[in-house]
C-alpha cells in the first residue's frame, strides 16, 4: 500500500470524525463541528494520508501557522496503520508546510500518559518544553513539546 498526501476537504469530514473517535476518548476526540471549523478556518490547514487506489484516508493532521510558530493541532492515524510510516509522513508534511508558510518551529501538546506519541515525537526531533496542568478534560496533564524546522527565506507566518 502506498500512502500520499493531500490536502482535507470538506467532503472528508465524516471520515476525519470517524478516525478522530477511534483514536482518542471520548472528551479528547474532538466534536465534528471542531473538525469542520479546521477545514473552513484560513489559519488552519489539514492534510489526509490517503491510499489512492482505495480512495481511503488512513490518517490526518491539523495544523495552525503562527508569526513564527506553528501549532500541531492533532495527528490521527487508523490504528491498523500505526507503525507502518503514516504518522512520519502527516508529520513530515506538516513541517513541511509550516516551514513554507514561515514557521520557525513547531509546538504541540500530547498526553502525559500517551507514551507512544511521545516516543515518536522525541524520534522526529521534539523535545519537551513545558507541562500544561489539566489540559486534557481538566484532569489530564499534557506535555509542551517543540522542534526547530526553520523557516522559509523571504517568508513569514500568515
Amino acid at each position: 500500500m502506498q500512502l500520499t498526501l493531500r490536502p482535507c476537504a470538506n467532503a472528508d469530514l465524516d471520515e476525519l470524525y470517524r478516525l478522530d473517535q477511534i483514536c482518542f476518548q471520548p472528551g479528547i476526540a474532538y466534536p465534528r463541528s471542531e473538525l469542520r471549523y479546521y477545514l473552513q478556518h484560513p489559519r488552519f490547514f489539514s492534510l489526509a494520508a490517503v491510499d489512492e487506489s482505495e480512495g481511503k484516508i488512513y490518517g490526518f493532521a491539523v495544523a495552525k501557522c503562527g508569526p513564527l510558530t506553528g501549532h500541531l493541532i492533532t495527528i490521527d492515524v487508523d490504528p491498523e496503520m500505526r507503525h507502518r510510516g503514516a504518522g512520519t509522513l502527516l508529520l513530515q508534511g506538516i513541517e513541511r508546510e509550516l516551514r513554507r508558510r514561515g514557521a520557525a518551529a513547531v509546538r504541540l501538546e500530547v498526553a502525559v500518559d500517551n507514551e507512544g506519541a511521545q516516543a515518536f515525537y522525541r524520534r522526529a526531533g521534539y523535545t519537551q518544553t513545558g507541562l500544561l496542568r489539566g489540559y486534557y478534560l481538566g484532569t489530564l496533564d499534557a506535555l509542551v513539546m517543540e522542534k526547530a524546522i526553520g523557516a522559509e527565506d523571504g517568508v513569514s507566518g500568515r
